[in-house]
Parts: C-alpha cells; sequence; structure tokens
C-alpha cells in the first residue's frame, strides 16, 4: 500500500512543529500558516511543474482540473472505460458528458478509439494512467491536432515517468491522489499541477467557493468570477504530505525492486500473459497484471491466492468500481447510454479486465513473503491448467 505503510515519526514530527506555536489554527488560509503552501511548493518541484494546488482528496483534484480546464454543460470528455469512477463522477458533476473508451493491450485509452470518439462537443480527453503510461506520444498527438485539452488523472501513478517525463506533465493539467492505496498516504488529499497561470488560478478558485485570492485584499473582500465549492487542504493533511513527500524516492524504488524479483520468478509461465508496456522502466512499481485464459481462470485463481493469504488489487476484487460497464446508475442518465447494454459497448475492455489478476506489491514485502507469493502464483498457474 505504499506511503500508508510508511507513517510513522516524520509525519508525527511535521504535526508537532504545526502545533508548536501559539494558538495553532488548521486552516489553510489563516494568517501566519503556511504548511499547505510548502506542500505545493514542494510537490512541484518534485514534478518540475510551475503550479501545484492541494485539496481534500483525489475525486477533489480530478474535479478541480476539470472545471480549471473549463470544462462544462455540454462538453464531451473522453475517458478509459478502465478507471476509479471517480473521473466519470467529476465530468458529470460540471455537467458534460462522459465518454469512455475500449482499452488497448497496455490497460489504457486505446488512440485509436480515441480519434473515433471525438465530436465537435469534445472538450478534453481524460488520460489515466494505471501505474504506467499509456501511449501518450499517439494521445497527445490526437489532441494537439484536434484541438482537445489533455488531463492526466494520474492519481495511480504517482512518481512514473514515460519516456524521461514524469506523468502528469504531459497534459495542460493532472491531477493526483493520496489516499491509502496511493504512492503518498496522507488521510484523505489530493493535488492538481500545471505550468498554465490561468489553469492554476481557476482550480485554486473552484476549491475555494470561487475566492479569487487577490493579494492584498482581505479574504471576505476578494471577488470572484466562477462558482465554486470546499475542497481546501488542512495545514494538518499538509503536514503529513510533506514528510511522506521526503520517502517517495524509497516508496517507488523498493516497490519496483519487489515487483521484479517476483516478476522474473513467474515470467516463464507460458498461461500468465505478462501486461506489455510502452516503458516498463518508467512504470510505477506497486501493482504487477497478468491476464490469463477466460473470467472463469481469473476467478479461479483469486481464489486460489485467497486461499494462501494474498488478495488482488481490483482485478478481478473490485472490478465494479472501475469498469464502465457497471456504471448504469451514473451512465443511464444520458440519452446516448439510457437505452444500451453496456457490457456491449465495451467488449475488448470487458474481456481484458475479467481475465486479468492485479497483484498489489507493499513496500515492506519481505524476502519470505515473495517466496510465499511466488509459489502461490506458480501453484496456481498450474491449477488452471
Amino acid at each position: 500500500m505504499a506511503g500508508a505503510e510508511l507513517i510513522g515519526q516524520e509525519e508525527l514530527a511535521q504535526i508537532q512543529e504545526l502545533f508548536s506555536g501559539e494558538k495553532t489554527t488548521l486552516y489553510r488560509y489563516a494568517p501566519g500558516n503556511y504548511k499547505a503552501r510548502e506542500f505545493e511548493e514542494k510537490f512541484a518541484a518534485y514534478m518540475g511543474v510551475k503550479y501545484a494546488h492541494a485539496v481534500s482528496s483525489g475525486t477533489a483534484a480530478i474535479h478541480c482540473a476539470l472545471a480549471g480546464a473549463g470544462v462544462g454543460p455540454g462538453d464531451e470528455v473522453i475517458t478509459t472505460a478502465w478507471t476509479f469512477i471517480a473521473p466519470v463522477e467529476a465530468a458529470a458533476a460540471l455537467g458534460a458528458v462522459p465518454v469512455p473508451v475500449e482499452i488497448d493491450e497496455t490497460y489504457h485509452l486505446d488512440p485509436l478509439e480515441v480519434e473515433k470518439a471525438i465530436t465537435p462537443k469534445t472538450k478534453a480527453v481524460v488520460a489515466i494512467p494505471m501505474w504506467a503510461a499509456p501511449k501518450m506520444d499517439e494521445i497527445a498527438e490526437i489532441c494537439e491536432r484536434r484541438g482537445i485539452t489533455l488531463i492526466e488523472d494520474a492519481a495511480q501513478s504517482l512518481g512514473a515517468t514515460y519516456k524521461g517525463r514524469k506523468l502528469g506533465t504531459i497534459g495542460k493539467v493532472a491531477s493526483f491522489s493520496f489516499d491509502a492505496g496511493k504512492t503518498l498516504h496522507v488521510g484523505e488529499g489530493g493535488m492538481v499541477i500545471t505550468d498554465d497561470k490561468e489553469v492554476y488560478d481557476r482550480v485554486a478558485e473552484f476549491s475555494d467557493h470561487g475566492h479569487m485570492h487577490v493579494p492584498g485584499l482581505p479574504r471576505g473582500k476578494d471577488p470572484r468570477r466562477a462558482k465554486g465549492l470546499n475542497y481546501r487542504l488542512s495545514e494538518v493533511t499538509a503536514a503529513i504530505g510533506i514528510a511522506q513527500l521526503g520517502k517517495i524516492d524509497y516508496i517507488l524504488s523498493k516497490a519496483r525492486e519487489n515487483k521484479y524479483k517476483i516478476k522474473e520468478r513467474i515470467r516463464h509461465l507460458d498461461n500468465l500473459a505478462m501486461r506489455p508496456f510502452t516503458d516498463e522502466a518508467g512504470a510505477q512499481g506497486d501493482t504487477l497484471i497478468f491476464k490469463v485464459r477466460n473470467p472463469e481462470a481469473a476467478l479461479q485463481f483469486e481464489a486460489h491466492l485467497m486461499a494462501h493469504g494474498f488478495g488482488t488489487k481490483i482485478l478481478p476484487e473490485a472490478i465494479d468500481w472501475h469498469y464502465a460497464a457497471i456504471w448504469g446508475h451514473l451512465l443511464k442518465a444520458y440519452d446516448r447510454y439510457r437505452d444500451a447494454n453496456l457490457e456491449e459497448l465495451w467488449p475488448k475492455t470487458g474481456e481484458l479486465l475479467q481475465s486479468s489478476i492485479c497483484l498489489n506489491i507493499p513496500v515492506l514485502m519481505d524476502d519470505a513473503t515473495i517466496d510465499r507469493l511466488v509459489a502461490a502464483i506458480i501453484s496456481g498457474s498450474e491449477k488452471i491448467g
């Protein structure tokens, strides 16, 4: 679980520093407060971007990113049919129409499907790197050629790269999450990054009821130009984020080390098809994905792993929350989906996801646990034939 495994004295020290002053106030915009700003500045420096704005969750982050990019009522937002539901919820909350499309063999947005889905109403493409990069060159080229905003919801991929560029720095704006399953863990929190000052300003405004944060004006006197919500991050959460960010290189290196220890010992199993990558060296290492023969074999494999003390991560365990065909409660509100059989809209995605196993690779996984997991994978491979 990455950063969640490493909560300890460093986080406590940051909180103690926060509480060491007189009249401590945990509200980020209180006079003299600085932890949220420090977290933002350090995060922007790590990512190599001009601007970062911290918010209360990863869902808040993608909501703010879409709003900052100007997504609004009637706009169409293309994204992947395999993602956590939050980006689709965020687009819907802005009055936009979510347009999930099929994934390709890398388990990401298929550029060909993106191109096919573009209409005159398409405002943005949200690429969602699930622990690794999609075919970013192709996706970015399509967006540039068609005049569409590229947004990266890199919640699952903090620290991952594509051809040397950090994921989250390729599109106009990007969002990150810091919940329990992410690279960094602060309880609940998120971040939006961009090099575009206008987008940054609109993100900050949207996250704070529309306050424009005009320098020199009292908070109650500053103007507003658009509506917003309360997605503010507290000083306590920011303090934890500062400590977690200091551990990111260790988190990434250990997860990748553990992943390759496992992968090298099972790559000979010819009935497990390892996930292909656009840039495996840059992948975020806390997840290992492989495909088996069919959905029935995947469920059998999952049950075998569970019997040996190992759970799966999203596939198959939580596919309902990560696959567009299951989201009738949201998508059926739109005319284009109301009378459709959602399972029939994304057949390639459904077959791939339902036939896959996704394994979490903890940072603090010792060699004995790795040995047990490898043995369970090998015996599971033998069991499904």
